[in-house]
């Protein structure tokens, strides 16, 4: 893929309608960077505000129980480390 990018990168330079290739999403070196990083770093919750939360969202009218569930599957995200 890296000599695709490096073909295309010189025929942007020597042909005017050929366009340059788009930025690469993922660095080079693998480590992460922006929202990616700062979701790795992320503070660890509290146990009993992990536990209480889906129950407290019940109390919400109408939409309560979506919002329990809601809840449920980010705390399974957020814990999943």
């Amino acid at each position: 893929m890296d000599l695709m990018h490096r073909a295309q990168e010189w025929l942007a330079d020597r042909v005017s309608w050929v366009q340059y290739p788009k930025p690469r999403v993922r660095s080079l070196s693998g480590h992460a960077h922006g929202w990616k990083l700062r979701w790795q770093l992320r503070p660890k919750m509290n146990n009993a505000l992990a536990l209480c939360l889906p129950t407290a969202m019940l109390f919400v009218p109408r939409v309560g129980v979506y919002l329990a569930f809601l809840a449920v599957v980010f705390l399974f995200v957020y814990f999943k480390r």
